[in-house]
């Protein structure tokens, strides 16, 4: 398996996902749109060919990007990125993608149990405690209408919440790990790395033989130790309001 090209596709339909159960998801001339109908997830545009400042002034006339990310990857990535930076854009975080043999994985943990959402009041729950984690809105709506392609769960310890988790299995069989977080009351106490191996055997119990994640710099380190691996760089650039 190209793990590379396995992860961006596991990446680009859990955003096709999102826009289409909750959203818009639009597909034009070079690039895809996926967009929310509420909250700040998925909201991304991105390319599926080389782009050119022709094509870039076109999309910004007509879409309103200020409200969108716009991630970049492969191996053209320094091109696009000064196109980007002159006409406007400005980087807003820059992630790792990696990938780990399931065989790999370790054994399930104890302290931590996980519970799958099912319902709109858990849906509530895992959308707020996702705003505790990171700082920005993946709204209930999404959660809802999304749960039944995409798979949130709710870490917890001695029956309180201490984070969150999306796993999404793709066509292909990959196991996605998406938007693991750890409220901030609950940091540092090993619970990450307790979320993370529930998801990767999980993943495992559905079938999938690889994992795929996008670590920040910061994060890689945790995701090292459970034996992922540093693959290529994803940027992502947004348009700042005037």
């Amino acid at each position: 398996m190209d793990l590379n090209k396995a992860n961006i596709n596991n990446l680009i339909a859990l955003w096709k996902t999102g826009g289409r159960l909750a959203g818009k998801y639009i597909e034009e001339s070079g690039y895809h749109l996926s967009i929310a109908a509420s909250g700040e997830w998925p909201n991304k545009l991105w390319f599926t060919k080389p782009i050119d400042t022709q094509t870039l002034m076109d999309i910004q006339l007509k879409w309103n990007l200020t409200k969108l990310s716009l991630p970049i990857w492969g191996g053209d990535v320094e091109m696009r990125e000064s196109m980007l930076k002159s006409s406007g854009f400005q980087e807003k975080l820059t992630q790792i993608a990696m990938s780990v043999n399931l065989e790999d994985a370790p054994g399930n943990v104890d302290r931590v149990i996980v519970q799958k959402v099912t319902s709109k009041p858990m849906a509530e729950i895992w959308s707020q405690l996702f705003k505790e984690a990171f700082g920005y809105e993946i709204s209930a709506d999404i959660v809802n209408r999304t749960m039944v392609s995409i798979d949130y769960f709710i870490g917890k310890h001695n029956g309180a919440p201490v984070g969150i988790a999306v796993l999404f299995m793709d066509q292909q069989g990959l196991a996605g790990i998406h938007s693991m977080g750890v409220i901030p009351s609950q940091r540092r106490k090993g619970y990450a790395e307790e979320l993370l191996i529930h998801m990767m055997n999980i993943g495992r119990m559905k079938g999938a033989n690889y994992a795929t994640l996008q670590a920040s710099d910061m994060g890689k380190r945790l995701y090292l130790k459970t034996g992922f691996q540093q693959d290529f760089i994803i940027k992502t650039f947004i348009k700042p309001q005037n």
